[in-house]
Protein backbone atom coordinates (compact mmCIF):
# COMPACT_ATOMS: atom_id res chain seq x y z
CA UNK A 1 0.00 0.00 0.00
CA UNK A 2 1.18 3.53 -0.74
CA UNK A 3 1.24 5.66 2.39
CA UNK A 4 2.88 8.66 0.76
CA UNK A 5 -0.43 9.80 -0.73
CA UNK A 6 -1.61 10.84 2.74
CA UNK A 7 1.13 13.48 3.09
CA UNK A 8 1.10 16.74 1.16
CA UNK A 9 4.05 19.09 0.96
CA UNK A 10 4.10 21.39 3.97
CA UNK A 11 1.76 19.19 6.01
CA UNK A 12 2.51 19.29 9.73
CA UNK A 13 3.55 15.94 11.17
CA UNK A 14 4.33 14.93 14.74
CA UNK A 15 6.75 12.12 15.39
CA UNK A 16 6.78 10.48 18.81
CA UNK A 17 9.69 8.29 19.80
CA UNK A 18 8.81 4.73 20.76
CA UNK A 19 10.86 3.61 23.75
CA UNK A 20 11.79 0.04 24.54
CA UNK A 21 10.62 -1.30 27.90
CA UNK A 22 13.85 -0.70 29.79
CA UNK A 23 14.09 2.96 28.85
CA UNK A 24 12.60 5.81 30.88
CA UNK A 25 8.92 6.37 30.06
CA UNK A 26 8.73 9.91 28.75
CA UNK A 27 6.98 11.89 26.09
CA UNK A 28 9.59 12.58 23.42
CA UNK A 29 8.18 14.24 20.32
CA UNK A 30 9.23 16.69 17.66
CA UNK A 31 7.42 18.46 14.84
CA UNK A 32 8.22 18.08 11.18
CA UNK A 33 6.83 19.31 7.87
CA UNK A 34 6.34 16.91 4.96
CA UNK A 35 8.69 17.78 2.10
CA UNK A 36 8.59 14.71 -0.13
CA UNK A 37 6.72 11.43 0.13
CA UNK A 38 7.05 8.06 -1.54
CA UNK A 39 4.94 4.93 -1.09
CA UNK A 40 6.97 3.80 1.95
CA UNK A 41 9.12 6.83 2.82
CA UNK A 42 8.58 10.35 4.10
CA UNK A 43 11.04 13.25 4.13
CA UNK A 44 10.51 15.77 6.92
CA UNK A 45 11.93 19.26 7.49
CA UNK A 46 12.43 20.06 11.17
CA UNK A 47 11.63 23.66 12.22
CA UNK A 48 14.30 24.10 14.91
CA UNK A 49 17.09 25.72 12.90
CA UNK A 50 19.60 24.67 10.26
CA UNK A 51 21.14 21.95 12.48
CA UNK A 52 17.88 20.47 13.81
CA UNK A 53 18.44 17.01 12.30
CA UNK A 54 21.89 16.86 13.87
CA UNK A 55 20.56 18.13 17.21
CA UNK A 56 18.21 15.18 17.74
CA UNK A 57 19.84 11.83 18.62
CA UNK A 58 18.57 9.94 15.57
CA UNK A 59 19.96 6.43 15.17
CA UNK A 60 19.41 3.91 12.35
CA UNK A 61 16.24 1.93 12.97
CA UNK A 62 14.99 4.18 15.77
CA UNK A 63 11.20 3.75 15.90
CA UNK A 64 8.65 6.55 15.83
CA UNK A 65 4.89 6.90 15.89
CA UNK A 66 3.96 9.26 13.05
CA UNK A 67 0.86 11.35 13.74
CA UNK A 68 -0.92 13.79 11.44
CA UNK A 69 -4.38 14.78 10.25
CA UNK A 70 -5.97 13.76 6.97
CA UNK A 71 -9.39 14.98 5.88
CA UNK A 72 -10.43 15.69 9.46
CA UNK A 73 -9.28 12.37 10.89
CA UNK A 74 -6.23 11.51 12.93
CA UNK A 75 -3.74 9.30 11.14
CA UNK A 76 -1.10 7.08 12.77
CA UNK A 77 1.75 5.06 11.29
CA UNK A 78 4.87 3.40 12.64
CA UNK A 79 8.12 4.40 10.97
CA UNK A 80 11.84 4.02 11.54
CA UNK A 81 14.63 6.54 11.02
CA UNK A 82 16.35 5.96 7.69
CA UNK A 83 18.83 8.82 7.22
CA UNK A 84 19.63 12.50 7.58
CA UNK A 85 19.22 14.23 4.24
CA UNK A 86 20.57 17.59 5.39
CA UNK A 87 21.16 19.54 8.59
CA UNK A 88 17.41 19.97 9.07
CA UNK A 89 15.85 17.23 6.92
CA UNK A 90 15.37 13.55 7.75
CA UNK A 91 13.93 10.51 5.99
CA UNK A 92 11.63 8.00 7.67
CA UNK A 93 10.76 4.51 6.46
CA UNK A 94 7.17 3.39 7.04
CA UNK A 95 6.85 0.00 8.73
CA UNK A 96 3.39 -0.52 10.17
CA UNK A 97 -0.14 -0.43 8.86
CA UNK A 98 -1.92 2.89 8.65
CA UNK A 99 -4.58 3.57 11.27
CA UNK A 100 -7.24 6.27 11.37
CA UNK A 101 -7.69 7.31 14.97
CA UNK A 102 -9.55 9.73 17.19
CA UNK A 103 -6.96 12.06 18.66
CA UNK A 104 -6.85 12.23 22.45
CA UNK A 105 -8.53 15.45 23.50
CA UNK A 106 -7.00 16.89 26.65
CA UNK A 107 -9.34 18.86 28.87
CA UNK A 108 -8.29 22.47 29.48
CA UNK A 109 -8.71 24.97 32.26
CA UNK A 110 -7.75 28.57 32.94
CA UNK A 111 -5.79 28.76 36.18
CA UNK A 112 -3.36 31.00 38.01
CA UNK A 113 -0.15 29.03 38.44
CA UNK A 114 3.48 29.57 39.38
CA UNK A 115 5.55 29.26 36.21
CA UNK A 116 9.28 29.50 35.52
CA UNK A 117 10.55 30.03 31.98
CA UNK A 118 13.84 29.59 30.14
CA UNK A 119 13.80 30.55 26.49
CA UNK A 120 16.06 28.90 23.93
CA UNK A 121 19.69 29.90 24.19
CA UNK A 122 20.90 27.08 22.00
CA UNK A 123 19.76 24.45 19.54
CA UNK A 124 17.43 21.51 20.01
CA UNK A 125 20.21 19.36 21.49
CA UNK A 126 21.10 22.06 24.04
CA UNK A 127 17.50 22.44 25.18
CA UNK A 128 16.98 18.68 25.42
CA UNK A 129 20.15 18.41 27.51
CA UNK A 130 18.95 21.24 29.76
CA UNK A 131 15.62 19.46 30.22
CA UNK A 132 17.40 16.26 31.26
CA UNK A 133 19.74 18.18 33.56
CA UNK A 134 16.86 19.84 35.35
CA UNK A 135 14.94 16.58 35.70
CA UNK A 136 17.93 15.24 37.61
CA UNK A 137 18.05 18.38 39.78
CA UNK A 138 14.37 18.01 40.62
CA UNK A 139 14.85 14.33 41.41
CA UNK A 140 17.75 15.23 43.74
CA UNK A 141 15.43 17.48 45.75
CA UNK A 142 16.57 20.95 44.67
CA UNK A 143 14.31 23.70 46.00
CA UNK A 144 12.09 25.59 43.59
CA UNK A 145 13.84 28.86 44.50
CA UNK A 146 17.23 27.40 43.54
CA UNK A 147 15.89 25.98 40.30
CA UNK A 148 14.60 29.14 38.64
CA UNK A 149 12.55 32.30 39.20
CA UNK A 150 8.82 31.68 39.35
CA UNK A 151 6.07 34.18 38.57
CA UNK A 152 2.34 33.76 38.91
CA UNK A 153 0.61 33.76 35.53
CA UNK A 154 -2.88 33.19 34.24
CA UNK A 155 -2.43 30.22 31.94
CA UNK A 156 -4.65 27.83 30.03
CA UNK A 157 -3.42 24.36 30.93
CA UNK A 158 -3.92 20.89 29.44
CA UNK A 159 -2.04 17.60 29.49
CA UNK A 160 -0.59 18.22 26.04
CA UNK A 161 0.18 21.93 26.14
CA UNK A 162 -0.59 25.34 27.55
CA UNK A 163 -1.16 28.99 26.76
CA UNK A 164 0.75 31.70 28.59
CA UNK A 165 2.01 35.26 28.13
CA UNK A 166 5.62 35.85 27.10
CA UNK A 167 7.80 38.86 26.45
CA UNK A 168 7.79 39.72 22.74
CA UNK A 169 9.07 38.80 20.26
CA UNK A 170 8.26 35.11 20.18
CA UNK A 171 8.95 33.03 17.07
CA UNK A 172 7.03 30.03 15.77
CA UNK A 173 8.69 26.75 16.83
CA UNK A 174 10.72 28.60 19.47
CA UNK A 175 11.83 26.16 22.16
CA UNK A 176 10.92 27.05 25.73
CA UNK A 177 11.71 25.23 28.96
CA UNK A 178 8.80 25.41 31.39
CA UNK A 179 8.92 24.86 35.16
CA UNK A 180 5.44 24.39 36.54
CA UNK A 181 3.96 24.19 40.02
CA UNK A 182 0.45 22.74 39.80
CA UNK A 183 -0.40 22.57 43.51
CA UNK A 184 -0.60 18.79 43.89
CA UNK A 185 2.31 18.71 46.38
CA UNK A 186 4.30 16.32 44.18
CA UNK A 187 7.05 18.73 43.17
CA UNK A 188 7.98 20.89 40.21
CA UNK A 189 7.27 19.69 36.68
CA UNK A 190 9.84 20.44 33.98
CA UNK A 191 8.72 20.46 30.35
CA UNK A 192 10.38 21.25 27.03
CA UNK A 193 7.80 22.85 24.75
CA UNK A 194 7.57 24.57 21.38
CA UNK A 195 5.52 27.57 20.32
CA UNK A 196 2.81 26.38 17.93
CA UNK A 197 0.91 29.64 17.69
CA UNK A 198 1.81 33.22 18.55
CA UNK A 199 -0.65 35.99 19.31
CA UNK A 200 -0.34 39.64 18.42
CA UNK A 201 1.81 41.87 20.60
CA UNK A 202 0.16 44.05 23.24
CA UNK A 203 2.32 46.23 25.48
CA UNK A 204 5.36 44.09 24.73
CA UNK A 205 3.61 40.82 25.61
CA UNK A 206 2.37 38.02 23.36
CA UNK A 207 0.03 35.19 24.26
CA UNK A 208 1.52 31.96 22.92
CA UNK A 209 0.34 28.40 22.54
CA UNK A 210 2.82 25.73 23.57
CA UNK A 211 2.88 22.06 22.65
CA UNK A 212 4.75 19.76 25.01
CA UNK A 213 7.68 18.01 23.37
CA UNK A 214 9.49 16.43 26.31
CA UNK A 215 8.02 15.60 29.70
CA UNK A 216 7.78 12.54 31.89
CA UNK A 217 4.57 10.66 31.26
CA UNK A 218 3.83 10.66 35.01
CA UNK A 219 4.07 14.47 35.00
CA UNK A 220 1.75 14.69 32.01
CA UNK A 221 -0.72 12.48 33.92
CA UNK A 222 -0.37 14.76 36.96
CA UNK A 223 -1.33 17.77 34.87
CA UNK A 224 -4.31 15.94 33.38
CA UNK A 225 -5.50 14.89 36.85
CA UNK A 226 -5.25 18.43 38.26
CA UNK A 227 -7.04 19.91 35.23
CA UNK A 228 -9.91 17.43 35.58
CA UNK A 229 -10.18 18.15 39.31
CA UNK A 230 -10.33 21.92 38.74
CA UNK A 231 -12.97 21.53 36.05
CA UNK A 232 -15.09 19.37 38.34
CA UNK A 233 -14.88 22.04 41.06
CA UNK A 234 -16.03 24.61 38.52
CA UNK A 235 -18.87 22.34 37.42
CA UNK A 236 -17.52 22.17 33.88
CA UNK A 237 -17.22 19.20 31.56
CA UNK A 238 -14.03 20.51 29.92
CA UNK A 239 -15.37 19.94 26.41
Amino acid sequence: MSYGKYFNKGQKVFIKRIFVDEERPALDTITGYAMHSQPMQLDLALPYGSDAADSYPFEPGMKFEVLTDHQGMGLRLIASFAERISGKDVRLQFEGNLEFISRRIYRRVDVNAWVGIERAKGNLADMRALWNENLNKIKSGISAADLTEFKKNLINLAGGGMRLPLQAPVEMAELILIYLSIGDKKGIICILAEAVWVGSEQDGIQQIGLRFLNTLEEDQDRIDTVVKSLLERLGKTGD
